[in-house]
């Protein structure tokens, strides 16, 4: 996924907490699509903007001028707080009940 000229697939977030996808017929997998699925239905109920769902990845990439609001709403669910930076912007992630959200900022003291 590319975003302002930056792939997110470069920063590296997640080479140790990397989890192998759930095969369709695991028995976790119901489990890990309904977290997922309430997960992005909560995001946008709270008008947080979604530009990217990853599932194979349990990946929800939101847009960067909602991370505020997604901090205040989330804040109390928020764990693996974790950020990566490349060129002149920084991938930010965290996990809330199990899934990985990310978004992009512009690393400190670069120009918009």
């Amino acid at each position: 996924m590319s975003s302002r000229g930056c792939d997110l697939g470069t920063l590296n977030l997640t080479s140790r907490l990397r989890r192998v996808p759930l095969s369709i017929l695991a028995e976790g997998f119901p489990i890990m699509l309904s977290a997922f699925n309430e997960l992005v239905r909560e995001l946008r109920g709270a008008g947080i903007g979604i530009k990217e769902q990853v599932l194979l990845e349990n990946k929800v990439v939101i847009d960067e001028d909602c991370a505020d609001l997604f901090v205040v709403r989330f804040g109390g669910c928020l764990s693996g707080v974790r950020y990566s930076s490349a060129g002149q912007f920084t991938c930010n992630a965290v996990t809330v009940r199990g899934v990985d959200v990310v978004w992009l900022t512009l690393v400190r003291g670069a120009v918009q």
